[in-house]
């Protein structure tokens, strides 16, 4: 028979034991929490980074001023872009053709400048732009050359501190031809582009075939007459009769095709809007059957009709994306007489946010 002594030294080792293993076993739960807190931060943290990345997917990559677009170019429609370097082109790249056209604009042109500036030289537009605090160069010259040209300038490709006297020719073209050439001009480049967007048209760019790419000169069209200034400065002035003509090939295939019948409705006090933007509209492609004078009178622009790629189009190019729900936008009730004599699939009322641009 075992001894008193020898019993409680299995006691007390049968005790240790216990304690022990309980000791385990809590730094095993411990441990476990531990590394379950661990993986939800580490979770949380890859989360939130996948948030940002895909949020800076969506995000200008760097605005030269605070006026981000209110829409993606997904690649379905035309694209026109100003582009900026020791020149200034418009630049269009028709993705229903492949074919991209760049438009170069002589420094001396004289043009009309929205907002109530007056008439100013291309050279000068920029600068006009970057003294008034709400506007910025890049803006006032998308703004001026809209006007211009009567086409919609979806952003712009700002590289004037691109080292070197680069044309946006030789800039589109070495985007074209070089599958990296895009990441020298990402630290100079200012652009109201999303980083997808810059992506696709990169892409884009590259499927192009050389001679799929058209240089178009101005001068050279004959639709620039040149005359002097009372100060003796000489400038080019345009007929927009003959400009419209010499650019037909800018025309939107996609909105061609569906061939929509539109209205435009001058919904303001102020004459000739709605010829103003049915010229602009049939640049586009679009087919403008009716040019009138709205019976209401609207703050913002609305444009109502039936869903196609052309009624998108129109409502990205005034900005009536989310004026369905949008409570300072005017209710449709008060175009209802309009709507009910128009003969149009899509109408366009332009209201008086569009008098000054």
């Amino acid at each position: 028979m075992p001894s008193k002594q020898v019993l409680q030294r299995g006691r007390s080792v049968h005790k240790n034991s216990w304690k022990v293993a309980q000791s385990k076993a809590r730094i095993k739960r411990r441990s476990k929490i531990a590394l379950g807190i661990l993986a939800i931060i580490i979770g949380l943290l890859i989360l939130s980074w996948v948030i940002r990345f895909t949020h800076s997917l969506f995000t200008p990559w760097k605005l030269s001023e605070k006026h981000p677009r209110n829409y993606m170019w997904n690649g379905e429609l035309n694209i026109n872009l100003l582009v900026r370097t020791s020149t200034i082109s418009l630049f269009s790249y028709n993705p229903k053709e492949e074919k991209i056209e760049i438009v170069d604009i002589p420094d001396e042109t004289f043009l009309e400048v929205p907002a109530g500036f007056g008439s100013w030289q291309l050279r000068s537009v920029y600068g006009l732009g970057q003294t008034q605090k709400d506007l910025g160069g890049d803006k006032l010259l998308i703004d001026t050359l809209t006007s211009f040209f009567a086409l919609p300038i979806d952003g712009y490709l700002d590289l004037s501190s691109l080292p070197g006297q680069k044309t946006p020719t030789e800039v589109i073209e070495e985007l074209r031809q070089s599958p990296i050439s895009g990441l020298k001009f990402l630290s100079v480049l200012k652009t109201d582009l999303t980083p997808l967007e810059l992506l696709r048209l990169k892409f884009s760019l590259s499927s192009v075939r050389f001679d799929k790419v058209y240089k178009t000169d101005l001068l050279k069209l004959n639709v620039l007459d040149k005359e002097s200034l009372p100060d003796g400065t000489e400038v080019y002035r345009t007929d927009p009769v003959k400009l419209d003509s010499a650019l037909s090939d800018l025309v939107d295939p996609a909105i061609v095709l569906e061939h929509k019948t539109i209205a435009v409705f001058n919904a303001t006090d102020q004459p000739q809007l709605a010829g103003k933007w049915a010229r602009l509209i049939t640049n586009l492609g679009g087919n403008v059957i009716i040019t009138s004078n709205a019976k209401a009178r609207l703050s913002k622009t609305q444009v109502l009709g039936e869903q196609s790629l052309t009624l998108r189009r129109l409502q990205q190019v005034f900005g009536n994306l989310d004026c369905q729900n949008n409570p300072k936008c005017d209710k449709i009730s008060t175009l209802k007489e309009d709507l009910n004599s128009s003969r149009a699939q899509i109408n366009v009322f332009v209201g008086e946010d569009f008098v000054n641009r």
